[in-house]
């Protein structure tokens, strides 16, 4: 798969040092320190011999079909050849256990502006190193905690989300929690049911997941439990993207809880959408857009925005929209929310 090999394969086969460093120009990637991939069929004549590195085509038609520019612009692209470069390093050492950032990405958990080329991440019981390719932190973890993908040991996807916390922040770490509860609830994939609306146990069902999954792995951690903790009683299975669980962390960052999350909202000509967040006593509507969103909204996909927005607004409902960008930085949120919905200021202010 991906056409993928080490410097000591196009050795054997006859390739000088000189003709892999202007391959890399031209139809091979080099993923990570002695691994490269075969990204094109070159016809110049000193790169013929690439050809036999090649038992992945579709990897050759995707690079073929798009530019430089648009892979380079294609998060899901990226997130694969960050997987890749974690897979295919060659130089582990005996009990590495791949954590944080490195984890994550093997787990596919979303992740917003790491780049492919960070550095692995990894804990050793008795080793620190660093260089530009992997960071290896002296660090123990109980075995509980850990898993395997192949022949590489990381960090389960619980252990993993609570611990990006302390390698990408809170907001990260919040949106990555929400994210493996709603797998561990609902699987690899939503299932098709999930289009006509939440059971009504589905909230109770997520709290049990936390206090059963969640909890245990917060008490074995050795750094920031106390924070864990506060983070597990707000995260919630219902968050769809990790642009909705970066409002949610906003939400509660300003002392903003309570708010339903996925709610049908219907009129007269029956329904009109189902909404991010709804607080029911001040008939607020938050409504984010996602990255795929955020990156191209189509004329008719807007169209659609446009009409359903003007029917809440008819029955009275305030509707605040957030673009992903404005979900980065908390000072921003807040400004916009407040300034659209002075009300929910009011309310969360006012004695209770």
């Amino acid at each position: 798969m991906y056409n993928l090999f080490t410097r000591r394969d196009f050795v054997a086969a006859g390739l000088s040092t000189r003709t892999i460093r202007q391959a890399l120009n031209c139809c091979v990637l080099k993923l990570s320190p002695g691994i490269y991939s075969v990204i094109s069929s070159c016809q110049q004549q000193q790169h013929r011999r690439l050809a036999a590195f090649v038992d992945d085509k579709e990897w050759l038609a995707l690079h073929g079909s798009r530019n430089a520019g648009d892979l380079q612009s294609d998060y899901k692209y990226q997130d694969l050849l960050h997987r890749l470069r974690i897979s295919a390093y060659l130089h582990y050492r005996e009990h590495d256990v791949l954590w944080g950032v490195s984890a994550a990405v093997l787990h596919h958990i979303p992740l917003f502006g790491v780049p492919n080329d960070h550095p692995i991440s990894v804990i050793n019981p008795t080793s620190n190193s660093r260089s530009p390719e992997i960071t290896r932190t002296k660090r123990a973890v109980d075995g509980v905690d850990t898993c395997c993908q192949g022949e590489l040991a990381l960090t389960t996807p619980v252990r993993t989300s609570l611990e990006l916390t302390r390698q990408l922040g809170q907001q990260a770490g919040f949106a990555a929690q929400e994210w493996v509860l709603r797998r561990s609830l609902l699987g690899p994939t939503d299932p098709p049911w999930l289009k006509h609306g939440y059971p009504e146990v589905f909230v109770e069902q997520s709290r049990n997941r936390v206090d059963s999954e969640f909890r245990p792995v917060i008490e074995r951690l050795t750094v920031g439990r106390a924070t864990a903790r506060r983070m597990a009683d707000c995260i919630d299975a219902r968050s769809e993207s990790i642009a909705e669980s970066y409002c949610s962390f906003n939400l509660h960052a300003l002392g903003i809880s309570g708010l339903d999350q996925q709610v049908k909202i219907y009129d007269h000509a029956g329904l009109i959408a189902r909404v991010d967040f709804i607080d029911h006593v001040t008939n607020t509507i938050i409504e984010v857009d996602g990255i795929e969103k955020y990156v191209k909204v189509g004329r008719e996909q807007m169209s659609k925005q446009t009409y359903q927005h003007n029917r809440l607004l008819a029955l009275g409902y305030t509707v605040i929209r957030f673009r992903f960008s404005e979900l980065l930085h908390l000072h921003a949120f807040a400004t916009k929310l407040f300034a659209q919905a002075p009300q929910l200021r009011r309310r969360w202010e006012s004695p209770r």
